[in-house]
Order: structure tokens, then C-alpha cells, then sequence
């Protein structure tokens, strides 16, 4: 009797997984993802800052950068000021320009952690204050900044607001210990 009843068994599961392949449509995988192209996370943006009047200041500073994963993107980019200030004899009138690099962590929705290297070439007439830099005209200075801000993501861009301190707040340092940062990206 023990026999029949596992004979029977084993009629009826194989009956049972026989059935799952009786279908004639294909069996389903699971979606592959497509691997997203180079320039797919690519992004552009920056900061433009404008003054006018007795004080005048420009300052150009668009960016590139690479969404590396959905939390964490780092790039480049560019930096130029010009400044003049007319409340001085004699005019004090200077362009500041150089390179940045940049990472930027979300941490929470729309919370970011936020890093920055300028390295900055100043004029050694307005900036060298102790005389550090032997030689005239130009010297370089590395300006990291820290900070974090919130950002809102719209597609692939975003807006940000952020507050940065900078870690060289030395004597030559053309920034102040703390800067506000509104920004876009495309």
C-alpha cells in the first residue's frame, strides 16, 4: 500500500511540474537595464555673481561634472573674477582666476555634503600682505572650502543652496571664513 501511495506521489508531482511547461508563451527574465551612455551623467552648471556701481564685481564660474552614482558626483570647473572699487585712491582693480575641483555626497533627500579645492592665481600688489611671494606680479593659492546645503533635484539638473568655510582663511585669502553658494545645474 506504501508503494502505491508513493508511485501515485510521484505521478502527481510529475504531472504537477509537467504542467508548468505546457504553456506556449516564452518563459519571462528579468528586464535587463540598460547601461546608461558616458554623457548621460554628465551635467553642467555653475554660479554668476553681478555688482554694479562704485563697487563692481563679475565673477563666471560654470562647471562639469559626473553623476559617478545616484549619491555622489564629483567634476571640475572654472573660476573668474574681476573686481574694481572706485571708493579708493587709487582705484583698486584686479581680475582673481584659476581652476576648482569638486564632490558632492546626497545624504538625505535633498540634504548634500559638499567639498571644494580652488587654486587661484591672485595679484601680489592687492593679496600678499606679508610679503610671502618674492617675486611681482602673480602668485597661486589653494582655497579648499567645506560645507553642505540642500539641493532640489528637477530632472537631470537641480537648484542648491549651500553655506561653505573655508579652510584657508589666511591673510592672502580674497574670501571671507564663510561664503553662501546659490547655484544650478543642467
Amino acid at each position: 500500500m506504501k508503494r502505491y501511495l508513493f508511485l501515485l506521489s510521484l505521478l502527481f508531482i510529475s504531472l504537477i511540474s509537467s504542467a508548468q511547461f505546457i504553456d506556449d508563451e516564452e518563459p519571462e527574465y528579468a528586464e535587463e537595464k540598460e547601461v546608461p551612455k558616458f554623457t548621460d551623467n554628465l551635467f553642467f552648471g555653475g554660479n554668476i555673481g553681478l555688482v554694479f556701481g562704485s563697487y563692481t564685481y563679475i565673477n563666471l564660474s560654470p562647471i562639469i561634472g559626473y553623476r559617478i552614482t545616484d549619491k555622489f558626483s564629483a567634476g571640475t570647473g572654472f573660476i573668474y573674477e574681476y573686481v574694481k572699487d572706485n571708493r579708493y585712491i587709487p582705484t583698486y582693480e584686479t581680475t582673481i582666476y584659476g581652476g576648482k575641483f569638486f564632490a558632492q555626497y546626497v545624504l538625505f533627500d535633498y540634504v548634500i555634503l559638499y567639498a571644494e579645492d580652488n587654486i587661484i592665481s591672485l595679484e601680489k600688489k592687492y593679496y600678499d600682505v606679508i610679503h610671502n611671494f618674492p617675486s611681482n606680479g602673480r602668485f597661486v593659492l589653494n582655497v579648499p572650502w567645506i560645507g553642505g546645503g540642500i539641493y532640489q533635484q528637477a530632472g537631470k539638473g537641480g537648484m542648491y543652496f549651500m553655506i561653505l568655510f573655508n579652510l584657508n582663511n589666511s591673510t592672502n585669502s580674497p574670501y571671507s571664513s564663510y561664503e553662501y553658494r546659490l547655484g544650478f545645474n543642467f
